[in-house]
């Protein structure tokens, strides 16, 4: 049997050199009732039998001629739907061939990432004068200062000054300040 074996192994590499036709050939002639080691061990008799037969490269695609100007513009996953390739293997031969190297991978950034972030708001800075620092003096004491009228009211360019329930000229204001500190 071993004999007859490798006669019909001779006669089919020379007819077809792909090993997935042989292993179909395999099946169709034996059936499914062999096990697989069996399966794999004629197909291997079938394919060592074959002088041309490379393990590695056995059914490798060969280098693209446009390949070397081509593959520094664009990744190795672009160059794999470019040259319709599905093992990124090839791509890593074909580029240890030519000699070049592919554009790295640089992430985009993405704007749903950044959705519910609140972007930075410029802070205006106020005018400040030594009014301004003797306040910022009282409120580090815990006081509520703000500009007033003179009968107390808000006003944001007050000529007064209203320190908790009182309300003080620029000079009582740092008078006031300058005994916290």
């Amino acid at each position: 049997m071993r004999k007859e074996l490798r006669e019909e192994a001779e006669r089919l590499v020379k007819e077809h050199s792909s090993a997935s036709y042989i292993r179909q050939l395999i099946l169709n002639k034996y059936g499914k009732t062999l096990s697989l080691k069996k399966i794999a061990a004629l197909r291997g008799v079938y394919l060592r039998s074959d002088p041309n037969y490379k393990r590695s490269s056995h059914n490798a695609k060969p280098l693209p001629d446009d390949f070397a100007q081509v593959a520094p513009t664009m990744t190795k996953t672009q160059l794999q739907r470019h040259y319709g390739v599905l093992w990124s293997g090839t791509i890593d031969r074909w580029l240890q061939e030519a000699g070049v190297s592919a554009r790295r991978f640089v992430p985009q950034r993405n704007r749903l990432s950044q959705m519910g972030r609140v972007k930075a708001t410029p802070k205006f800075e106020r005018h400040r004068d030594e009014y301004e620092i003797a306040a910022d003096t009282l409120r580090r004491e815990r006081f509520p200062v703000n500009r007033c009228n003179q009968d107390g009211g808000f006003n944001v360019t007050g000529k007064y000054w209203r320190v908790g329930r009182t309300v003080l000229t620029n000079e009582e204001l740092i008078e006031k300040a300058k005994r916290y500190g």
